[in-house]
């Protein structure tokens, strides 16, 4: 699958130090593309209404990994994940819809009080003014379609007593 990341050489560690961890039972085909237009513009039925992709078909997808919830989204041959919880109030961005930016970036709009932020780099977009930050993490696709995040360290749940 050229594009998306390659083939990993080391599933878990790769050369800048950053640890990868396979996301169980989600593959990036199966993802929802926000890049096809056709995808994003199609209706659903649902109770005989008609209603757009916002309202009927998941946005993104909710994992956890690492001991962190985590919202995974795709757009076009790239996968994106950022901290599942908002840090204006707490929304759950993976129900959130993706927008492109003026500047050909792309964001995630938080669905409870529509903050925006970046997917690149978690700075907040909008509102303006604002100085926050959603974590967001490295991902890496291979060559079967599995999707790997990328954290600094291991989480400190691994560590607890009752695990030794």
């Amino acid at each position: 699958m050229p594009g998306i990341g390659g083939r990993l050489s080391d599933p878990l560690i790769d050369s800048e130090d950053i640890l990868y961890f396979k996301i169980d039972d989600v593959y990036y085909e199966e993802l929802y593309d926000w890049a096809d237009v056709k995808q994003k513009c199609k209706t659903h039925t649902i109770s005989g209404r008609k209603l757009r992709r916002q309202s009927s078909t998941p946005a993104g997808n909710l994992v956890q990994v690492n001991g962190q919830k985590i919202a995974i989204f795709r757009h076009g041959n790239r996968v994106y994940a950022i901290n599942e919880k908002c840090p204006h109030a707490g929304g759950p961005l993976h129900m959130g819809d993706i927008e492109d930016m003026p500047d050909k970036s792309l964001c995630i709009k938080c669905p409870w009080h529509s903050w925006k932020f970046s997917l690149d780099t978690g700075k907040i977009r909008h509102p303006k003014g604002r100085d926050t930050t959603a974590v967001v993490y490295p991902t890496k696709v291979d060559e079967d379609g599995s999707i790997y995040i990328g954290f600094q360290e291991f989480s400190p749940h691994f560590f607890q007593d009752e695990d030794f």
